[in-house]
């Protein structure tokens, strides 16, 4: 399984989670190999000129099978085309985290403390172009405030930047930063999605805490090369479902802050695709080409 960012990030921990019980489905062990790189299209690549075979498999999610396509010119692979989805894992929250010396304890603080600066102050993303890259570019055009963008190689690499006060802000998922933040090494803003997160429930929205039209939210799907054999794709489908239905997947899910959303590969296809109608005017209208 290629996990097409950093170790550590929230992709590699979910990857992790589902391959071990696929795995037990399947009676054999599933590597998961972390591949990372400009913003996920790296190891995505990959996996899109693998063999047809069923032996690699993709963790794939919003950034690099939607998102990717308004935003690369020269991209390496062409989703629709050269990868077909074999099961949803789950909703994936997005959280806007800041260095705990930043003197604001809420969004408007925030805000207040970006305008009285402008330009000085820099965000971290899990690479170009990614969901967390997105958000933070949506953040200061609605919050009318100017920032630098720095993208990392995976998450991880900026949460330790952001630790250490390199970058005042970032945007990461859930389940990625909650360690994080229930051990207060980061101090969390709000969260992006339409109402609060079970697991951090004392954290607001972003929406209620003074940007009401901010919303964003990432997922998880694992994807095959196209062409593979129908009999190996449901076998990896089947094995999938088993994993997702596992009482630990589910609950370890929801401790890191994400929410079960499994479904199989047809309706994760029309699920990719509702995603791709409901991205595309939005990413184009911001302009942003990153090659």
């Amino acid at each position: 399984m290629i996990v097409p960012y950093a170790p550590g990030a929230s992709t590699d921990t979910v990857a992790r989670l589902v391959a071990r019980h696929m795995g037990d489905y399947l009676k054999q062990s599933i590597v998961v190999e972390n591949r990372s790189g400009a913003g996920g299209t790296t190891g995505t690549g990959e996996v899109a000129r693998s063999p047809a075979d069923g032996y690699t498999i993709l963790l794939g999610n919003l950034s690099t099978l939607v998102l990717s396509r308004f935003l690369f010119r020269n991209l390496n692979y062409v989703a629709d085309r050269d990868l077909v989805p074999v099961f949803n894992i789950a909703l994936i929250p997005n959280i806007l985290v800041i260095n705990r010396d930043v003197p604001a304890s809420n969004l408007r603080e925030f805000i207040a403390y970006l305008k009285a600066s402008p330009g000085r102050h820099s965000f971290g993303s899990a690479g170009q172009g990614t969901i967390m890259h997105l958000s933070g570019e949506l953040f200061q055009r609605l919050a009318g405030v100017e920032m630098i963008h720095v993208p990392y190689r995976g998450s991880q690499p900026g949460l330790q930047d952001l630790i250490a006060g390199n970058i005042v802000m970032m945007f990461d998922n859930v389940p990625g930063t909650i360690g994080l933040v229930q051990s207060n090494a980061i101090r969390p803003i709000g969260v992006s999605t339409e109402v609060r997160v079970p697991a951090l429930p004392s954290v607001p929205t972003i929406s209620e805490s003074g940007l009401p039209e901010f919303v964003s939210k990432s997922w998880f799907a694992v994807c095959i090369r196209a062409g593979t054999p129908a009999a190996t794709k449901a076998k990896l489908e089947a094995a999938g479902l088993y994993a997702m239905n596992h009482p630990e997947t589910k609950a370890r899910l929801i401790d890191l802050g994400a929410i079960p959303a499994s479904m199989n590969g047809s309706d994760t296809e029309k699920f990719v695709r509702s995603e791709v109608d409901y991205w595309e005017t939005f990413v184009k209208s911001m302009n942003i080409t990153l090659d």
